[in-house]
């Protein structure tokens, strides 16, 4: 007989508890129909590059100018961390943090970051290295640098409480013109 309320107990509990995540998944669905967030945007505006290579190490100065945006019209984001890493032939050669951090945009708003990466005798392996070479000669085809961002971001809800936190990454293909001029030929985000 002792154990009837100790067992109607545990079962009033599981049910509040069940109750509670579906009230928490009604919600979650009820704001997503009505704000339909969206992931912040990366856009390259400009970008520059100088550089040579040794015998099997590249180095290289990068400047991009990167507008990150919000797409929401309703919602502000926060990137309380922002990252950028530079990829030649899948081989990471620079990464930067962008500071200050916390970044705030508004809804449908856009903030230029300027980001330096420094390539300094970065060893790849021979075919990368023949490859750089190859590119950065004078009259060479284009240099393809893959940019990776890695953002972590905040959605703030204006009238609730209600802040929702995520990993964005973000990537671009820079194809740019060997140096001394090493302009962007083109970009593909």
């Amino acid at each position: 007989m002792k154990r009837k309320p100790l067992a109607f107990c545990h079962i009033l509990f599981y049910i509040h508890v069940l109750l509670l995540i579906i009230a928490v998944c009604l919600a979650t669905v009820a704001v997503s129909l009505a704000y339909h967030p969206k992931s912040p945007r990366l856009r390259r505006r400009t970008s520059t590059k100088r550089g040579d290579s040794a015998r099997r190490a590249i180095s290289a100065n990068l400047t991009v100018l990167a507008a990150i945006s919000n797409p929401n019209t309703k919602i502000g984001i926060v990137l309380r961390y922002v990252r950028f890493d530079l990829y030649f032939e899948d081989s990471v050669v620079a990464a930067q943090a962008v500071w200050p951090a916390p970044v705030q945009v508004a809804p449908g708003g856009s903030v230029p970051r300027r980001v330096h990466l420094v390539v300094s005798s970065v060893s790849v392996t021979r075919q990368d290295a023949a490859l750089w070479r190859n590119a950065t000669a004078k009259g060479g085809r284009p240099v393809a640098l893959r940019l990776a961002g890695r953002f972590r971001t905040q959605l703030n809800f204006d009238r609730w409480f209600f802040r929702y936190r995520y990993w964005v990454k973000p990537q671009c293909t820079l194809w740019l013109d060997p140096p001394p001029s090493g302009a962007l030929r083109r970009s593909r985000c």
